[in-house]
């Protein structure tokens, strides 16, 4: 039997606690990911929300986010493998976006890998609009692959 995380349910602050199973969840799902210091660092700035998404307790998913002045920024997001197409990513992020609407931000940026295109669509369905490319801004192997800017504008966004 799969257990499944009902929406709103299962997302919460991340902790120091939590850092283990997040690098592990970080070194499933990216190229070039963050180091454990990195996490830390995250979690001591009063700038920054990291949040988990659990299944019984344990994180499957994690979302770091930077806000400045009326600002939000995407920093990481990432899901277990096993738990990706299950929408825990949509979770996160939406309530992320309704925590912004309500803390009275602007906007939402992220940048996304050219070749995620899943992750693209799902942006584009909770309001991101491409607004931008960065020049090769990815490790990839050897080489470098651009990454895709976008922006969700919030009540009152950026013109």
């Amino acid at each position: 039997m799969v257990a499944k995380v009902a929406p709103g349910d299962g997302i919460r602050a991340m902790e120091l606690e939590d850092v283990d199973a997040v690098l592990a969840i970080e070194s499933a799902t990216q190229l070039t990911p963050w180091s454990s210091a990195h996490f830390r660092d995250c979690l001591s700035n009063a700038n920054y929300l990291c949040q988990v998404a659990t299944v019984d307790d344990d994180p499957v998913a994690f979302l770091i986010l930077s806000r400045i002045l009326d600002e939000t920024h995407v920093l990481n997001i990432a899901v277990a493998p096993a738990w990706q197409r299950r929408g825990i990513a949509r979770r996160l992020l939406q309530q992320a976006l309704d925590a912004a609407r309500a803390d009275a931000m602007t906007v939402v940026y992220l940048e996304v890998r050219e070749s995620n295109q899943s992750a693209q669509a799902l942006y584009r369905q909770l309001g991101f609009e491409t607004c931008g490319v960065r020049k090769n801004y990815y490790r990839k192997g050897e080489g470098h692959e651009n990454a895709v800017l976008m922006q969700c504008l919030l009540s009152g966004g950026h013109k």
